[in-house]
């Protein structure tokens, strides 16, 4: 009976304890964004502001913005367009397949980048990527492979 005791309060100081540890998911989260940070990309917990109604993302999950600092000694062009600063870039993954705010012509690898990454916008300063940091490893080296591709 004793014993039946100091286990049952035992569990109660332990339970609370080891509810607070994080599951293997969130410490895979936490080691993504270390390794983006590590190589110099910036993780924001933001979503996406400035998504035109008419584009209907195609999840509603949170999604989470990696970034990386545009490279101000060339302009980017990209195969279809050129982002100057007068304008910037918005694709979004809608239903129907990716869509651009103004209707530019989308870029040729667009299509086959990770279903996970649902947003891609490219600014004069820098470019964004919103994924939703669902998948493994080869979606986080893709996510970081748009950055590097945009960035310079």
């Amino acid at each position: 009976m004793v014993y039946l005791i100091i286990f049952i309060a035992l569990a109660a100081v332990a339970g609370p304890l080891l509810s607070a540890l994080p599951s293997k998911r969130q410490r895979q989260i936490a080691r993504w964004r270390d390794v983006a940070r590590g190589a110099g990309y910036q993780v924001r917990l933001r979503e996406p502001s400035d998504i035109p109604p008419r584009l209907q993302r195609i999840s509603g999950n949170s999604l989470v913005c990696y970034a990386a600092r545009r490279y101000h000694s060339k302009a980017k062009s990209l195969t279809q367009g050129l982002v100057t600063p007068e304008n910037s870039s918005l694709w979004v993954r809608t239903v129907v397949g990716w869509q651009s705010r103004e209707d530019d012509l989308l870029p040729d690898w667009l299509e086959s980048i990770s279903p996970a990454i649902e947003v891609v916008a490219l600014s004069p300063q820098e470019a964004l990527v919103y994924w939703t940091e669902r998948g493994d490893e080869g979606d986080l080296e893709q996510v970081l492979q748009v950055l590097d591709r945009l960035r310079s």
